[in-house]
């Protein structure tokens, strides 16, 4: 039996239903309806679910219950949950992290590390780890040149939210490297979450703040992984100290004394060597233009995610030379390979067979304010009203010959978006620096995460989008009402 039928089956015996009175109620015949309950056959349609819920005279929680049942027996657990990550992944997108707890000591609290009387000095408990990590960490991301080596899982929170706190601070010249291990496993863990995914939420505050940081990864099964017998699986490595940690992070072993340093420096170098990048930086405003240029034309499907719809093919010359601010560099050149780009992206739209996501709110907010959020904001000047209605006019011409949807609500925060190109092959996340606003440019080279990603924007629910003909019609609307005001 499945998850649904199992469940349902309780409801039924507890509420003590006669299945006969059910199925009438649902319009089916009384031997489907024990099939349905027994496990042998999924209901039709949700408003079959939701008609039994009312039969049953299910609280509100436990139609939730029943419902998000039966949409795992329609889907599969891993692919309802997967997707369910990846909304909640938008959803929840910022490059802040939760506060650090006040269990946990900070770094302005006095120390003693011993070091000051031995080369080495044992952490006992989960509270020292913490305290020496916030000191050390600290130390050589407010030096001059710092090279913070972490080998440790995106899921140690305590570590990942003090580096996220700590941002600010971070001298520009320091660098960052980190080495994680992705579950190689594409069944949903026993938390019912994404563990890959989760770990790329937890990183992308550190791409997003910090310039140096890189994120290398390696493969292997988390769930027996976490069983197996480590003494000091994990490890931080600073300058001048190294501190290994033990998988349950509640003891560690740390050293100043340099030779056992610098030989563990150089062991960790050669593992950055041996692995690949989980996500590659681009981070120029002329190599974002080369980079979005190469990935052109699609030769499959492939979907443009973001809330402000993509107005770049209707960008003229005059746009260019209009609205590319004064003060962005070799504005000229930049200006005629932007032209360029433009015409190759118009040419290649005849042939691609890209799906441009955007929401309501997403145009909402452009006719109100001239900013599209895919272009840095000291890039380019707001467009005024006028401009903004022959968008929005381009827009409602080519709505019926290209693939664009319009969601009824915003998945994702518009003040503090995430981006996203997906095809089966190449894919990245783009979203404004915390640090700079400018915007940054991460190529997904993880091929597990590429597929998450493009599995979500092919699964979408119709009932998120209107109809076509209700988009046109909302969009006429906006504009007719853009026209009339002065």
């Amino acid at each position: 039996m499945s998850e649904f039928s199992e469940l349902l089956t309780h409801y039924v015996h507890s509420k003590d239903v006669k299945t006969y009175a059910l199925a009438q109620y649902c319009g089916l015949d009384r031997s489907n309806m024990y099939k349905i309950i027994n496990g042998k056959r999924k209901p039709a349609s949700a408003d079959i679910v939701t008609k039994i819920c009312k039969f049953l005279h299910l609280l509100p929680a436990e139609e939730a219950e029943l419902q998000e049942a039966y949409q795992i027996a329609l889907l599969g657990h891993d692919n309802y949950y997967r997707r369910k990550d990846v909304l909640k992944f938008f959803s929840e997108f910022s490059l802040t992290q939760v506060p650090l707890s006040n269990h946990f000591s900070g770094p302005d609290e006095p120390f003693d590390s011993g070091l000051n009387t031995a080369d080495t000095v044992l952490l006992n408990t989960r509270h020292e780890v913490n305290h020496a990590l916030s000191h050390i960490i600290s130390a050589e991301l407010n030096g001059k040149k710092g090279h913070l080596r972490l080998l440790v899982q995106p899921d140690f929170y305590y570590l990942m939210s003090f580096l996220t706190a700590e941002s600010g601070h971070i001298s520009d010249d320091t660098r960052i490297d980190h080495i994680i291990c992705l579950n190689n496993d594409s069944k949903a863990t026993h938390s019912r979450r994404n563990y890959n995914l989760n770990c790329l939420n937890q990183i992308l505050p550190l791409y997003g703040n910090n310039p140096l940081y890189n994120c290398y990864f390696y493969y292997d099964t988390i769930a027996s992984r976490a069983e197996n017998i480590a003494i000091f699986p994990f490890a931080v490595i600073t300058k001048k100290y190294s501190c290994l940690l033990s998988s349950d992070l509640q003891k560690g072993y740390l050293t100043s004394e340099p030779d056992s340093v610098r030989m563990l420096q150089d062991i960790f170098d050669r593992y950055t060597k041996q692995l690949t990048p989980l996500l590659s930086r681009i981070d120029n405003i002329f190599s974002q233009l080369e980079y979005t240029a190469s990935l052109r034309p699609v030769s499959g499907p492939a979907y443009s995610f973001q809330m402000t719809p993509c107005f770049t093919p209707f960008l003229t010359q005059r746009f260019m030379e209009k609205y590319i601010a004064p003060g962005v560099p070799n504005r000229e050149f930049f200006i005629e390979n932007f032209r360029k780009y433009v015409q190759e992206l118009t040419s290649c739209n005849e042939q691609d067979n890209i799906t441009y996501i955007f929401s309501l709110k997403g145009i909402l907010k452009f006719m109100k304010t001239g900013r599209i959020g895919e272009y840095p904001d000291n890039a380019y000047l707001p467009f005024d009203k006028a401009d903004r209605i022959y968008l929005l006019r381009q827009l409602i011409h080519t709505y019926g010959s290209k693939k664009y949807k319009m969601l009824k609500d915003n998945i994702g925060n518009i003040e503090n978006e995430l981006f996203l190109f997906v095809s089966q092959k190449k894919g990245y996340l783009m979203f404004p620096s915390y640090s700079t606003n400018n915007l940054i440019y991460l190529d997904i080279a993880e091929p597990g995460l590429l597929f998450t990603f493009f599995d979500f924007c092919e699964n979408l629910d119709d009932n998120l989008f209107y109809s076509a003909d209700e988009t046109e019609k909302i969009l006429q609307q906006i504009l007719e009402k853009y026209r009339k005001t002065k």
